[in-house]
């Protein structure tokens, strides 16, 4: 058997002069200079990261509150009904004012804010004698 010391030693490769010295300095500079746009771009993708979703929510929160907001109670739906709408309906209806009552329950509260509208109108003597012969 051969030992490592009797197998002849050739040179296969020839380093250039100063090789070895400029090395440390040459991985050094394209350790950095890679480095400096790895760090660039991961700066870029977690502000993106970031910034994405935040955008979305606050473009989400300004359109879900400046929304309209829409009344569905009974009271709210009537409100948003023109009242010379209403009133041509119900002239084309054959409804009477004593099917309507019937239909409408009044507490109390109603009762009176009905009585306060109608008693604060400035009616005069003609305006009287008008509803008086609607009436009759």
């Amino acid at each position: 058997m051969k030992k490592l010391e009797d197998i002849p030693k050739k040179q296969l490769f020839e380093v250039p002069e100063g090789y070895f010295e400029k090395l440390p300095g040459i991985i050094q500079s394209r350790v950095a200079q890679h480095h400096e746009e790895k760090s660039w771009w991961l700066n870029y993708r977690v502000s993106l990261r970031f910034a994405v979703p935040a955008v979305i929510l606050i473009t989400v929160g300004i359109f879900w509150f400046n929304r309209p907001q829409s009344d569905l109670s009974a009271e709210g739906i009537l409100a948003s009904i023109q009242t010379e709408d209403l009133i041509s309906y119900l002239n084309e209806t054959d409804l009477t004012t004593d099917e309507l009552l019937d239909q409408v329950e009044l507490d109390a509260e109603d009762a009176t804010i009905i009585e306060e509208s109608v008693y604060a109108l400035p009616l005069n003597d003609s305006d009287y004698e008008e509803i008086l012969n609607e009436i009759e």
